[in-house]
């Protein structure tokens, strides 16, 4: 097999591994998500909602320019 097929062959593996942390990260976050939501709630305290959300939206953002790159390397491929 040639270094070409060799260094494909690890890209696409790599690129699986990536997208499945990626959701994996993304599961996490939103639990961790929910369950500061609920503390926030039951425990009246706001602030802990919009810190919540901020850092919520920015895993979004995240997850997504992985998406995005990852299909990106594929069509390259």
């Amino acid at each position: 097999m040639s270094d070409r097929a060799v260094l494909i062959q690890r890209a696409a593996k790599s690129a699986r591994q990536l997208r499945r942390l990626n959701v994996v990260t993304l599961c996490v976050a939103v639990v961790v998500y929910l369950g500061l939501v609920t503390i926030a709630l039951f425990e009246d305290v706001a602030p802990l909602i919009v810190f919540s959300s901020c850092i919520m939206l920015a895993e979004l953002l995240v997850f997504q320019i992985v998406r995005t790159l990852s299909d990106h390397l594929d069509l390259m491929r």
